[in-house]
């Protein structure tokens, strides 16, 4: 099968992104790339797709290549026909894992910046809480103070109004 024309949706399939995105880059390559197909949907031909894989630094195309190559070779030796075969094939395998380890490094990379994140907030949280404590804290002695000053001051009064001469008492003044 050799790859003439591709859909926006299977790019995006391809390459491992959200069709938005495909659309997007599209459109932001040449227009010789482009096409429109019998549905009148945008499709890129194959040298489209190829300088996508160079944008995207991503192989999806080795398979019609390696296709294409044994198609070409059919005319040589069949050993060499099977060893360039398998040297395509070992290339396009080369590629692929080290594409897949670029990916893994690069999530790893991700997920360690993630981990300290949380550490930072985990951090931030306990800081947050030695503060509530302590407000707490003060809140109560605040409350505790309060009720000991109008404790304080009731008992003023009573002692106040025991002190009142015999007139005072005598009129309730």
């Amino acid at each position: 099968m050799i790859m003439d024309t591709k859909t926006v949706s299977e790019l995006a399939e391809l390459f491992g992104v959200t069709r938005q995105a495909m659309n997007k880059r599209v459109k932001s390559i040449e227009g010789h790339f482009v096409e429109k197909n019998d549905k009148n949907v945008t499709v890129v031909n194959a040298a489209g797709i190829r300088e996508l894989e160079h944008l995207y630094g991503k192989v999806v195309t080795a398979e019609a290549e390696v296709v294409e190559a044994n198609e070409k070779a059919a005319t040589t030796d069949l050993t060499v026909k099977a060893d360039d075969a398998a040297s395509k094939a070992y290339e396009m395998i080369s590629a692929l894992m080290k594409d897949k380890n670029a990916e893994i490094e690069r999530l790893n990379q991700q997920l360690l910046s993630k981990d300290q994140q949380l550490t930072a907030k985990d951090e931030q949280i306990a800081e947050k809480d030695v503060q509530i404590k302590k407000q707490q804290e003060l809140m109560d002695k605040a409350l505790t103070d309060q009720q000991a000053f109008f404790a304080d001051l009731q008992e003023k009064m009573k002692t106040a109004g025991e002190n009142r001469g015999f007139f005072a008492r005598l009129f309730g003044k």
